[in-house]
């Protein structure tokens, strides 16, 4: 019988054999010059975890001294960036050592992400508690999918650059290769952009919070809420991010979800007194289609695209009611000089102007699938969270898709049907239909989708310990449907292999929802987290 391994997500081939190998044994990690700084994380990550320190060493210089190391390499043609190509890896344990070889260098960070796993769990923990030992294995491995993200929210409430660094971390550890932070909404602003102060003495906070659900008369805890990143810190999460081979896709959400931009600078308005909200909904406050409106967003996108240096940013555009410019004279004058016919078109004039912009900074845009309501332009990719309806609506057009659907990634959403489960917005993903999904739709070629995304939007996950709770282990089936083909997965099925790895998660400190269901400190109760149901229907695609 082959010894079974349990890893997650399952390697595309995974040929395990009898026996072990000992790290200690090894004299060093031999590393390609362009390796060297994955070769420290990976010495570093090793020491921490199992007190072992292995030098790194020039691959010529080891293989003239002889000796058994653990090899990183790369060898064949370099792929192209943001390819399931330059993440595909082979990772070979013998008795003579460690093999990792990739034709680029995420390749041998996505390697590096399974050799962590092969280590006993407990050498995922902050200080040695675990030997050096991985098992003799063969692997061959290459995701199925070029996008496989995570969404952080830091506005419904801020969740500080430590949490968002140790995602990082878990992104990595899972072998997704994005995480999305969304860092603007009605109820604050939370990166800093040098020419507009009022953005954080202003935007960044709010004077109180909604208890319970947004829905019910529990009324507001009068405590003062906010917080936001320096751009020293998103250099930082940036840097971390790339070590990791992780894109960082930074969201700045416009011209709706924005109260908290309106409260700082009412005049790019139609002129409402309102302040940062402290609670959630969609409101019906957007910038006005006015030259300064459009100059404060392209600066917003200007200082965030200069720090975060990866392809993509992403407009945001959902949700954006047309009432205030239904009534607007503004609105009314450009629709006049424009030859738009329909109000939505106002929005589809903001778009436009946001990927001019962010194409000319060299960057490419992504939105949420309602920027296609107006029309969006032809380069921008969209992200379909409403239905799969809208995946073909997209595609259609022409567009690249990044599949999200409300109805299996919002992870935001109930674990379960249990009435003490804790507060959420709405909805039902237990973790059986995460794993049960296919994110290719039936009928569409997988090559034509750019990825997939799960969602972690934080109205009802106040702290890093509920967005840990909402996210996992959910998130980490999650990321065996983005990167292991539909054969593997049914042969293989990951609710098999997730016992095991709670074992992982509990090594890294990670407040994760048992499978049996919340611990009893884990549970809503009848205060202001306990469970409120209510029925949600996303639009119908027109």
């Amino acid at each position: 019988m082959q010894r079974r391994i349990s890893l997650i997500p399952q390697p595309q081939q995974l040929n395990a054999a009898d026996g072990d190998l000992d790290l200690s044994i090894l004299s060093a990690i031999s590393a390609d010059p362009g390796l060297h700084p994955l070769a420290w994380l990976l010495s570093d990550l090793l020491n921490r975890g199992t007190g072992l320190r292995l030098p790194v060493v020039q691959a010529a210089a080891e293989d003239a001294a002889g000796g058994r190391v653990l090899r990183l390499a790369l060898e064949g043609d370099r792929p192209e960036d943001f390819t399931t190509a330059a993440e595909a890896y082979r990772l070979d344990v013998t008795a003579d050592g460690v093999d990792l070889v990739a034709a680029h260098p995420a390749g041998i960070a996505r390697g590096i992400a399974t050799l962590r796993q092969l280590l006993p769990a407990d050498a995922l923990r902050e200080a040695p508690a675990a030997e050096p030992v991985l098992p003799f294995v063969a692997i061959r491995d290459e995701p199925r999918l070029r996008w496989r993200g995570v969404m952080l929210d830091v506005v419904r409430h801020f969740q500080p650059k430590d949490f968002v660094l140790k995602m990082i971390d878990r992104a990595w550890l899972h072998r997704l290769n994005v995480v999305h932070l969304h860092l603007n909404d009605d109820q604050g602003w939370r990166f800093e952009v040098p020419s507009r102060p009022k953005l954080i003495e202003v935007g960044s906070w709010r004077p109180e919070t909604k208890l319970g659900h947004a829905r019910t008369e529990a009324g507001y805890d009068g405590t003062p809420h906010g917080g936001h990143f320096s751009v020293s810190d998103l250099r930082e999460i940036a840097s971390y991010a790339r070590e990791r081979h992780i894109m960082i896709v930074p969201e700045v959400n416009l011209p709706g979800h924005a109260r908290a931009v309106l409260a700082a600078y009412p005049e790019l308005g139609a002129g409402q007194d309102q302040s940062v909200s402290g609670t959630f909904g969609v409101f019906e406050e957007v910038l006005e289609p006015t030259q300064a409106a459009l100059d404060f967003a392209l600066e917003a996108y200007t200082a965030i695209g200069e720090v975060f240096d990866g392809p993509f940013v992403h407009i945001g555009g959902d949700e954006v009611p047309m009432t205030q410019w239904e009534s607007s004279p503004v609105a009314r004058e450009l629709m006049e000089r424009e030859g738009i016919t329909d109000v939505r078109g106002v929005q589809a004039w903001f778009t436009k102007a946001f990927c001019d912009h962010l194409t000319g900074m060299g960057k490419r845009v992504i939105g949420w699938d309602e920027i296609l309501d107006g029309g969006a332009p032809a380069d921008a990719a969209v992200q379909v969270w409403r239905n799969e309806a809208y995946v073909e609506k997209a595609l259609e057009a022409g567009h690249e898709v990044l599949v999200s659907p409300q109805t299996h990634v919002y992870f935001d959403h109930y674990e379960s049907d249990d009435p003490e489960e804790r507060l959420r917005i709405h909805g039902l993903t237990p973790i059986a239909k995460v794993a049960e999904w296919d994110p290719v739709p039936p009928g569409i070629d997988a090559s034509r989708i750019l990825g997939v995304q799960a969602q972690l939007w934080s109205e009802y996950l106040p702290e890093p310990r509920d967005v840990e709770y909402a996210a996992f282990p959910r998130l980490a089936v999650f990321a065996e449907v983005a990167w292991t083909g539909q054969q593997v997965r049914e042969a293989n099925p990951v609710l098999d292999r997730l016992e095991a790895h709670l074992d992982r998660l509990h090594a890294m400190g990670i407040g994760y929802r048992p499978l049996t269901g919340p611990k009893p400190w884990q549970k809503g109760g009848t205060g202001r987290y306990e469970r409120f149901d209510w029925e949600f229907t996303a639009p119908e695609v027109e």
